[in-house]
């Protein structure tokens, strides 16, 4: 009878440490320095900066940088675009960012600046994706209801809990979106922020399509390359110009020399004809 009772008892002892465990683990999950959620007002999403803790808890590439997607509002300008939760969006606007409110600084930005057209960068399961969304000044500033963010569409992980972790941070939820625009509006209208848009702006036309229609191969090969050169200075122009037909061969080389100072020269005037 106790060799029938005493396994059952263990069992049951196993399975309640196993779901103690499992408590546990899903606990410590939670409890990992997770940083608080951010709720995009350019794409209606809710993110996270991509850290250590970030990596180890969701298990991603130490070489995955930016910001990790948990959510989507549902028909939200992220979702339109493409954007599903568990990316990581390394760039936006072709602009590194390391934290969510850069995202919506960098779109607050060009938005002001007449930009309605914008691209992000993602990692999706190690795989580059590049989205393309439309976000203008209305769906930008359109109040996002918080009451909704912990019911949209979620990233799903292993223990993590979606629910659980927005109503933790529910608080940080809403101060955080009440102070974000203030901030974006702050750091937008700096002088400082503007040069670095317009240097990386530069930066970025420069080195695709200037350097490609001015120093590049068409410009190159226009203006200074090889048709340039062969036109104006190089082969063609050499030969032309200074080269064998003009200060070469008929003026000073061959046929000058023959004619003018050469052989015949020397033959007729001091050579063995005036001797």
């Amino acid at each position: 009878m106790q060799n029938t009772l005493y396994p059952k008892f263990s069992a049951a002892r196993l399975l309640a440490l196993g779901t103690a465990l499992a408590s546990t683990f899903a606990f410590a999950t939670a409890a990992v320095a997770m940083p608080a959620p951010y709720v995009s007002r350019a794409l209606d999403a809710v993110l996270i900066p991509v850290d250590d803790e970030v990596r180890g808890a969701f298990g991603l590439a130490a070489s995955d940088s930016g910001v990790l997607v948990l959510a989507t509002s549902p028909g939200g300008v992220g979702e339109a675009a493409g954007i599903k939760p568990g990316d990581v969006i390394s760039k936006a606007y072709g602009k590194v960012i390391s934290s969510p409110i850069d995202l919506d600084e960098i779109v607050y930005y060009w938005i002001s600046q007449g930009t309605t057209d914008f691209g992000f960068d993602v990692w999706s399961g190690g795989v580059a994706y590049y989205y393309t969304s439309i976000i203008t000044y209305e769906s930008y500033s359109e109040v996002i209801d918080l009451t909704t963010v912990s019911s949209w569409s979620s990233y799903s992980y292993e223990s993590f809990s979606y629910e659980e972790y927005t109503s933790e941070y529910s608080e940080e939820i809403t101060e955080s979106y009440e102070s974000s625009e203030s901030l974006i509006e702050e750091t937008t209208s700096s002088e400082e922020f503007a040069a670095e848009q317009s240097e990386e702006s530069t930066e970025d036309d420069a080195g695709d399509d200037s350097a490609d229609d001015a120093g590049g191969d068409d410009g190159g090969d226009d203006a200074g390359g090889d048709d340039g050169g062969d036109d104006a200075g190089g082969d063609d122009g050499g030969d032309d110009a200074g080269g064998d037909d003009a200060g070469g061969d008929d003026a000073g080389g061959d046929d000058g020399g023959d004619d003018g100072g050469g052989d015949d020269g020397g033959d007729d005037a001091g050579g063995d004809d005036g001797e």
